[in-house]
């Protein structure tokens, strides 16, 4: 295993997290990269799926893109959006089927980025990006890149971002001074009660929820060493590095017993609402709060506003701590399967290192999709067709901290700043710099997910009794050979930790 990140000292530690772990300085470009493309070369074209809003002017975007990348990248990128609900599944299918793609979004909450290279669904990256993609490459310390080795390896390009975790809630700024909310004040989610009960008796055509589920493995400061997809974890401050299973914690039982006691109270919806769905239905205003489990970012409030039209305030209800998964958990990778590696880190090196052509993808075409409110201080405001291309997931494309602001109030809090000071000054997880090999178990790893995909979601939403949902799925997650993942991952961080 990669013992890089193993270190004798307290002190040590929190130097390396501060150099691996924070983003170059930022509103700054890194350097673009200078590979050369022969002469005679063709176009080559590149297929980009990713999880997104399907808009109405996507080809309208790819085709501006196109002009852009073709002269810096000898390539075409075809952009793929795929509903959010629906990406999970259509990759895992098309994996399976050894169907041919070239760049994909992967993390490990979406798309898992560790079964997909325990699965070989991934190409090592290490050689193409020294090649092909030389200002991605210099564009982060190497041992922040460490952060996306899998035994030695590198599979993925880190999208530069908020790293850390604050989650937290986003909530109608109109009805909490309505019912006198202060949701800066909030330190608990039980103290959301009485809102929410008001909300239920005063408010007729709103749902005071778009969820019930408050659990995250990092909102109770557990690092999920294996994936986010399995309820494998240690807790973040534990210098011992002691695995256990997460389902069986005092946290678990009391997420999924506040979420049955809220599910009950109908404080949400019947039946889970998720991906478009979700979306449209708190731009339409029928939620009072979206959802518990959302990360509270510098900025965020200002996003969530230009996104859904819903002013609103934002208050983070954990501690936020660094982790590897947290560091990769927005990254692009290139497919083992394509035809044109080359050509797509090179249209990876654009989208990293090129202002005009990240934000195009980002934020659409200049004078229809965005215009300028504040060309000086990079702000924009929406276009006449903006509604026709707007995904607002910055964090999605590649490095955000070339993004032009979308309001001015993040211009005046320097959000970029921000958030990289939350970045570095956040501690890190006893575990940082772990990155777990899923092949020895990827078997029993599968199985695992599989039974979380199908029971975890109505237990952490309260739409089953956890008296007895809760013991069928510990005994289902045995079944499917939890121990052995966990004791795999014992093995492998006693290892990496010189134990």
């Amino acid at each position: 295993m990669n013992k890089l990140y193993k270190l004798l000292s307290i002190i040590a530690l929190f130097s390396l997290v501060l150099s691996a772990c924070v983003a170059p300085p930022p509103l700054q470009a890194p350097a673009e990269g200078s590979a050369s493309v022969a002469a005679d070369a063709p176009v080559a074209t590149v297929r980009y799926d990713y999880p997104n809003t399907v808009f109405k002017d996507v080809q309208l975007v790819e085709d501006a893109l196109n002009e852009l990348l073709v002269p810096i990248a000898n390539a075409k990128i075809e952009l793929n959006p795929i509903d959010w609900g629906a990406f999970d599944e259509k990759m895992k299918l098309g994996f399976a089927a050894g169907e041919e793609c070239d760049i994909v979004f992967t993390a490990p909450w979406i798309n898992n980025y560790l079964l997909n290279i325990a699965n070989g669904n991934l190409l090592p990256l290490d050689d193409l990006l020294l090649d092909y993609a030389p200002g991605l490459w210099a564009s982060m310390p190497e041992t922040t890149w460490d952060a996306a080795r899998v035994d030695g390896k590198i599979y993925g390009v880190i999208n530069q971002q908020i790293f850390v975790k604050p989650f937290g809630l986003y909530v109608r700024r109109d009805l909490a001074d309505k019912y006198g909310l202060d949701v800066y004040a909030l330190k608990t989610y039980d103290e959301l009660e009485p809102f929410l009960q008001t909300i239920l008796e005063k408010e007729a055509d709103v749902i005071p929820l778009g969820g019930t589920g408050t659990w995250t493995n990092e909102g109770v400061g557990f690092d999920p060493v294996v994936s986010e997809q399995v309820p494998v974890a240690i807790r973040f401050d534990d210098k011992d590095l002691t695995v256990f299973n997460a389902a069986t914690s005092p946290e678990f039982q009391e997420s999924i017993e506040r979420a049955r006691r809220w599910y009950l109270a109908g404080y949400a919806p019947k039946e889970t609402i998720v991906g478009d769905d979700a979306q449209a239905m708190w731009k339409a205003g029928k939620f009072a709060i979206s959802g518990l489990a959302g990360v509270v970012k510098p900025g965020g409030e200002i996003e969530s506003e230009q996104r859904f039209g819903q002013p609103v305030y934002a208050q983070s209800m954990t501690q936020p701590f660094l982790t590897t998964a947290g560091t990769t958990a927005t990254t692009n990778a290139i497919c083992s399967t394509s035809k044109n590696p080359e050509a797509a880190m090179r249209v990876l090196e654009a989208l990293n290192t090129n202002v005009e052509a990240y934000n195009t993808l980002a934020k659409g075409i200049e004078g229809k999709h965005w215009e300028w409110a504040d060309e000086a201080n990079k702000v924009l405001k929406p276009g006449p067709n903006n509604a026709d291309y707007n995904p607002n997931t910055d964090w999605e494309f590649g490095n955000q901290f070339l993004a032009y602001y979308i309001d001015a109030k993040q211009a005046e809090i320097k959000a970029w700043e921000a958030t990289y000071k939350l970045n570095s000054e956040s501690p890190p997880s006893a575990a940082m710099g772990f990155n777990f090999n899923a092949e020895p178990v990827k078997t029993e790893l599968a199985n695992v997910s599989a039974v979380t995909g199908e029971l975890s979601g109505p237990l952490t939403s309260g739409l089953v009794d956890p008296a007895t949902a809760l013991p069928a799925y510990l005994e289902r997650l045995e079944q499917a050979g939890l121990q052995t993942v966990i004791d795999e991952a014992q093995r492998q961080l006693n290892e990496w930790a010189g134990k």
